[in-house]
């Protein structure tokens, strides 16, 4: 275990138990992204699709998953503080062989991503919360990325 890995198990926190079921994507909501994923938690991967809209994130297990307890999750965007990838710096490779990831913090816990486009994924929540930020006034995530620039995410 890295050091880095020490720091956040304590800030990391377990996942919810009983998270409410999230609604459907509606007809009014527009997906933006929308890959197969993997939810980690602890040694325990569950596999399923998450989906980004203008207003949330969705993570739907598959139907396997879902016969041994998985549940959907939903993050509105309000509730991410912070947007991390791991490791840090793009070039860096994890060490023991763990795959990249994205973690999403909230206040409650932070959840661990693995996707396949994984910068992609960062660079489109990081516009999308910008977006929102400006149009609502709030405050967008903090990005916890070194090594890539991204001409679109520059000033709107």
């Amino acid at each position: 275990m890295t050091k880095r890995d020490r720091q956040y198990r304590k800030r990391r926190g377990r996942l919810p138990r009983r998270p409410p079921k999230p609604a459907a994507i509606g007809v009014d909501e527009k997906v933006i992204k929308s890959t197969g994923a993997d939810l980690q938690n602890g040694w325990l991967g569950r596999h399923g699709e998450l989906s980004l809209t203008s207003d949330r994130l969705v993570f739907i297990p598959t139907l396997l998953d879902r016969v041994l307890q998985a549940r959907s999750r939903e993050f509105r965007l309000e509730d991410v503080t912070e947007i991390e990838r791991y490791p840090i710096h793009v070039d860096h490779s994890p060490p023991g062989g763990k795959r990249q990831r994205m973690y999403l913090h909230t206040d409650e816990c932070a959840y661990q991503f693995m996707v396949p486009d994984l910068d992609g994924w960062i660079d489109m929540l990081d516009i999308v919360a910008r977006r929102r930020a400006e149009e609502r006034g709030a405050a967008a995530p903090v990005i916890t990325r070194d090594g890539r620039e991204n001409p679109l995410v520059g000033e709107f």
